[in-house]
């Protein structure tokens, strides 16, 4: 059965001589394995399409173990972050731990719209790239089981901290970016949140370790 699905490319990997395996991150299917046969092949139109962190639409045939891919588009590439290393760096880092905290299939639209919302915002070279990966971090850890408080670390946590964390999560976040936090707060949150992520998944995120130099 073909089905249509948007959804964004988590990683892929060559396989064969001229195939690749895309993960995609869909709100309707959760995150699927899709085998890609011949593109990587020197003349195939969708060469370009099947990349990390493009965000497309799909025509997919579904397998037993594995979707196969028939065509695709791009609804946004998110082009313009490859020119800059940070934001580069910071976009792997929200596709690493979207694809670290889910299993294949298991739909999480509340995730999915949180790794759509957040990419888009990184776009815009006026924000606050700091504060706008904490939004993300709080929201994820929470959306998957675990709650920022005094019981969820072996170290203290201020009441103007719990505070944040729970401003984040009640509001959007353009509302969010628009408030003042202290550095104290924000670097105590990134503590807070640095430690849920290393400590509660069974995989550990290979860009969190880069962004400590950016």
């Amino acid at each position: 059965m073909q089905e249509k699905l948007r959804g964004i490319i988590l990683k892929t990997m060559d396989y064969k001589e001229k195939d690749k395996l895309m993960w995609v991150f869909t709100e309707e299917r959760g995150k699927i394995s899709v085998l890609c046969k011949g593109v990587r092949a020197p003349k195939n139109k969708y060469q370009s399409l099947i990349q990390p962190m493009l965000f497309g639409e799909f025509l997919l045939f579904k397998g037993k173990t594995l979707y196969s891919f028939n065509e695709g588009a791009v609804v946004h590439s998110f082009s313009s972050l490859k020119g800059s290393l940070e934001l580069l760096t910071y976009a792997s880092y929200y596709l690493e731990m979207a694809d670290i905290v889910t299993l294949d299939e298991e739909v999480q639209p509340y995730l999915y719209r949180n790794l759509v919302t957040v990419m888009y915002l990184l776009e815009s070279e006026a924000l606050d790239v700091v504060l706008l990966t904490l939004i993300y971090e709080v929201k994820l850890i929470t959306l998957t089981g675990f709650r920022i408080g005094p019981q969820a670390v072996p170290f203290g946590i201020s009441k103007e901290a719990i505070e944040a964390a729970e401003y984040i999560l009640r509001n959007e976040y353009k509302k969010t970016l628009e408030r003042t936090f202290s550095k104290e707060v924000l670097d105590e949150l990134k503590r807070i949140t640095s430690y849920l992520i290393m400590e509660n998944y069974q995989r550990k995120p290979k860009s969190l370790s880069l962004l400590k130099y950016m």
